[in-house]
């Protein structure tokens, strides 16, 4: 009767291990960002400044404005995320960003609420030139 007892509860224990795993493979960019920014939270004095780029000649700049950001803000943990381009607008998505907004710094407190956000945008004279010419 105890090895039964055992063998129900290791095949429990299998059951609930491999249910785990695919839940984790399947992971959402939001549960990603969301379980990245807590963790950097818990190390941090005042939160994390968040950083998502795309991969390429950009990532080196965003490194860039993480870094003056850093200087600037003490207290707060880096977190430098540059993704693929095919997982860029999952990113995107999650974070509620715009196209054409990358790169991207949020700044989260120790709870990981968003504070603040500064992103990428374009120039509004040339969505005015855009607006006029599509008037003409």
């Amino acid at each position: 009767m105890k090895s039964l007892s055992q063998r129900t509860s290791l095949l429990l224990g299998v059951v609930l291990s491999v249910g785990a795993l695919t839940v984790f493979a399947k992971m959402s960019p939001v549960a990603d960002i969301h379980a990245s920014v807590v963790s950097k939270a818990a190390q941090s004095k005042n939160g994390v400044i968040l950083v998502l780029t795309k991969r390429g000649p950009i990532a080196a700049q965003a490194a860039y404005l993480l870094l003056a950001q850093i200087k600037q803000n003490e207290g707060f943990s880096p977190l430098f995320m540059a993704v693929e381009d095919d997982k860029a607008s999952d990113y995107m998505q999650a974070l509620s960003l715009p196209d054409e907004s990358l790169p991207a710094v949020i700044f989260f407190n120790k709870s990981g609420v968003e504070l603040v956000r500064v992103v990428a945008a374009k120039s509004a004279m040339i969505k005015a030139v855009q607006v006029q010419n599509h008037a003409d």
